[in-house]
């Protein structure tokens, strides 16, 4: 018997140190949660504002970027520098000179396209953000001023969104200050090319095609065609279907 008693007593000793240390356990939990928020099973998911956002990018941005790309690297189009070409407003970026083969160069950068991306994918996710439900589900968010960079580099273009957004429930606390996604669109290469071709215009009056694909192997696929009085260049790599084209204007023959 008192062997029996013993073994009871080292296992209530046993269960007792097992209680405490689970006790500890959670107590830790708890603590690491409302330092770092560390979100517990069953709880809300501190990722649900991350991919609210990045699904928003996603949807948004390769819109704008696509349809930079058919109209000549702008987004803007007003009167008297594009023409239309299956429906689309296709820009100017050489302009004619009277009497003169060559033409002049409308000078778009990099710069340029970055902006008035950011400006359009900026107002498009203002559209698509909805803060609003999350605060239905009883969320206290607070959300900074959104500022949009864009980079556009070869083959992708990264969109960044920063903001400062705070999201607390009981007392849990999300924070985030930047949002990116990467679009696989060769269109700082094409940029490039439509540079080259745009000097030549505006130098020679002539960029001829074929011996510029023969020199790059094939990555590169051009196709100018000859609307009156204008040039159309369509541009794309071999391995993407994105679109860049673009007119170079023409002085039309005197009768």
């Amino acid at each position: 018997m008192g062997f029996k008693t013993k073994r009871g007593r080292g296992q209530v000793s046993g269960f007792t140190i097992l209680g405490i240390i689970i006790v500890a356990v959670v107590v830790l939990l708890f603590f690491l949660r409302g330092q770092l928020g560390i979100v517990l099973p069953g709880s809300w998911k501190s990722t649900d504002i991350k991919e609210h956002v990045h699904e928003c990018l996603k949807e948004t941005a390769p819109e704008y970027i696509e349809r930079l790309g058919r109209q000549g690297g702008y987004l803007s189009t007003p009167e008297g520098t594009f023409r239309p070409y299956e429906d689309v407003p296709v820009s100017y970026l050489c302009y004619s000179i009277e009497k003169q083969p060559n033409c002049r160069n409308r000078m778009l950068t990099l710069e340029d396209m970055q902006k008035e991306l950011a400006n359009a994918i900026g107002k498009g996710l203002d559209t698509c953000i909805d803060y609003g439900s999350f605060r239905k589900r009883g969320y206290d968010l607070s959300a900074g001023q959104m500022d949009i960079v864009v980079e556009i580099g070869k083959d992708i273009t990264r969109v960044t969104m920063k903001q400062s957004i705070r999201m607390t429930k009981g007392d849990v606390v999300v924070s985030e200050e930047e949002f990116s996604e990467n679009f696989d669109y060769p269109l700082g290469r094409l940029y490039d090319v439509s540079q080259e071709i745009v000097n030549v215009e505006a130098t020679a009056g002539e960029f001829d095609q074929m011996p510029f694909m023969l020199a790059h192997k094939g990555e590169y696929i051009i196709d100018k065609k000859r609307p009156y009085p204008d040039k159309l260049y369509i541009m794309q790599t071999k391995d993407s279907p994105y679109v860049f084209q673009f007119f170079i204007e023409g002085e039309p023959t005197a009768t």
